[in-house]
């Protein structure tokens, strides 16, 4: 099984099989979810089938995955879900594999839905310069992965050679935190370490660095500098001619357990 048969078949479990479960997760298996700590104690396929079904019993929603990012024994992927009311919400979720199922899995879900057109993965001058990103190396996305975090802590200067002109970010918190181009996304920058209060975003674990469809993912810990209070997000980027001109970025309500 592929990761975009992974990324497919884990969006199944959730909206048809729970069974599925045991040819996606690994025995000791573990989750989170940004939005509570129900997932937190279902280690595994079998205790993931049984909290499946009865969170079916409960929810008719459907997951329908959108953009992957593969790494090969890392994958994240962006993805809908529509709720029995007719509302339809964005998240992303993150993996880590091993031995071939999933050992790691990290969950968020926006309070809206990304209405924007998916990018098409690896297009012309993709990182490494047209016609793919298969000559780039990982460190390359890496670095920008770092940069793109150093922006977001508040170098709003970065923004110019970082992004695209044509560069648009999703925040799933509301419009009022989306941007568009260079400028806007620095004045954004600006505009929350004065609204907001300042905070200090590290990277968690290893991005998710996809060269052949220029993604990156990264997993992040907002910590206040005031009252020291930490809550973990994620940063889904599309990256072209070695910058970013997609971004989708979801926070969490709670900090990480792993």
């Amino acid at each position: 099984m592929d990761n975009e048969k992974r990324m497919i078949t884990w969006c199944r479990m959730w909206n048809e099989d729970p069974s599925l479960a045991y040819g996606l997760m690994s025995d000791d298996c573990v989750q989170w979810s940004d939005h509570g700590a129900s997932l937190d104690t279902v280690v595994g396929p079998e205790e993931q089938e049984r909290f499946v079904t009865a969170y079916r019993a409960r929810h008719v929603n459907i997951f329908s995955p959108r953009v992957l990012a593969d790494a090969g024994d890392r994958f994240a992927y962006l993805w809908d879900v529509r709720k029995a009311d007719g509302q339809v919400l964005t998240g992303i979720d993150v993996n880590v594999l091993e031995d071939g199922r999933i050992r790691e899995n990290w969950t968020f879900v926006a309070e809206r839905r990304c209405e924007r057109p998916d990018p098409e993965p690896g297009g012309a001058g993709a990182v490494g310069g047209a016609g793919g990103v298969r000559g780039a190396h990982p460190a390359a996305i890496e670095r920008l992965c770092q940069r793109w975090v150093q922006l977001r802590n508040g170098r709003a200067e970065l923004a110019t050679d970082l992004v695209t002109g044509d560069f648009h970010l999703f925040s799933g918190t509301g419009p009022e935190g989306d941007a568009h181009g260079p400028a806007e996304l620095a004045d954004l920058i600006e505009r929350q370490a004065k609204t907001d209060g300042p905070t200090a975003r590290t990277i968690h674990r290893e991005p998710v660095v996809d060269l052949v469809r220029g993604y990156a993912a990264i997993l992040w810990t907002a910590e206040g500098r005031g009252d020291g209070a930490s809550v973990g997000g994620v940063d889904l980027l599309t990256v072209r001619s070695d910058r970013v001109t997609r971004a989708w970025s979801l926070t969490g309500t709670r900090p990480f357990r792993y």
